[in-house]
């Protein structure tokens, strides 16, 4: 369920330069010393190498390391976008916004379109990518001084504003060869910076928290929520990040959350809804990441802390290198973080 038509959480990001100063020059008997004078702001910037193995030739992003013939995925290039924010790296930054005008926008008409997935004959976008991008764009624009970033944002959710919805909801995505739009919400869509007319608090605030897990998504024709017989915890992760983020507490699913983390150490990608029981045996990287975000939303320092060293120890191990994406940037944005 690579994507649910999938992420998160807005990134934490500073704040954009310092304006040079307004004041008239001093005269020359009152000439500023070297210390007083305003010293121009250092950024970070990603190292040179910095998943080197995940690019093309022309800095696209497939989705596994030395597999040019995987997937090139608008998920990828918004996370690496929201990195790109985080190490206030200017220049790779713009490098990534000409591949994102150059092969995913689809303009049709008035419309501004992000194409999921590129290099293939795809004609959908996916909502939770095209919120991850708006937002890093309008983060880029304040950070890096680029007003082009923000109108570009402003088309993206004007469209989805515009044509995404299906009986009054802003759906999962949009099919623009058919006008066609999605039957249903995905909840773990719901992230920040959702669109206000999208209706996504009266989703969360709805949903059934007395069970372990969340549904899925809500069908909108039907009007209902539906529930998966197995389901993903980084989906159950971002739906209770979500509820947070509107001041909803998810208890039941916070209490099942800690007992498994203490009792087992490791959280496994997928569980059972009735049983309860881990129906793989693998872990995830990403899955780590929203749980981090999660404890951190709910104030519990300590155990984001425990399950940051969890994932450190799961890198450490991996001797093969064939980490997806999403999972490896995930990793990067969790480890980099530097308020977590």
């Amino acid at each position: 369920m690579r994507k649910w038509l999938l992420p998160m959480v807005a990134v934490a990001i500073l704040a954009a330069c310092s304006e040079e100063a307004s004041d008239p020059s001093p005269q020359p008997d009152e000439q500023q010393t070297p210390e007083e004078q305003e010293q121009p702001v250092e950024r970070k910037a990603v190292p040179e190498d910095f998943a080197e193995s995940y690019f093309d030739e022309n800095g696209f992003i497939h989705a596994y390391p030395s597999a040019p013939d995987s997937q090139y995925l608008s998920e990828s290039i918004g996370l690496y976008m929201e990195y790109l924010v985080m190490m206030e790296d200017e220049e790779k930054f713009a490098e990534q916004y000409e591949n994102l005008l150059d092969e995913f926008v689809v303009e049709e008409g008035e419309n501004f379109f992000i194409n999921w997935l590129i290099f293939e004959d795809a004609t959908v976008n996916a909502l939770i990518d095209d919120i991850r991008i708006a937002a890093a764009l309008r983060q880029a624009d304040q950070l890096f001084g680029q007003p082009e970033y923000s109108e570009t944002a402003d088309q993206i959710i004007e469209t989805i504003s515009r044509v995404q919805t299906n009986n009054e909801y802003t759906v999962d995505y949009y099919d623009w060869e058919v006008n066609y739009p999605a039957q249903r919400v995905t909840l773990s869509y719901l992230i920040a910076n959702v669109p206000e007319d999208m209706k996504a608090d009266q989703l969360l605030e709805n949903v059934n928290a007395d069970e372990v897990f969340f549904p899925e998504y809500f069908d909108v024709a039907d009007e209902r929520y539906v529930e998966n017989e197995v389901v993903h915890m980084i989906d159950q992760l971002l739906i209770a990040i979500n509820r947070e983020r509107i001041g909803l507490s998810s208890n039941v699913f916070e209490e099942w959350l800690k007992t498994e983390w203490e009792e087992e150490g490791r959280l496994y990608g997928r569980y059972d809804r009735e049983t309860q029981n881990p129906t793989v045996t693998y872990e995830s990287l990403a899955m780590y990441f929203y749980m981090n975000e999660y404890f951190l939303a709910i104030d519990e320092q300590e155990r984001a802390d425990e399950v940051k060293a969890r994932a450190t120890e799961m890198v450490d191990a991996n001797s093969d290198g064939e980490t997806h994406f999403f999972d490896f940037i995930h990793y990067h944005l969790m480890i980099e973080d530097e308020a977590k």
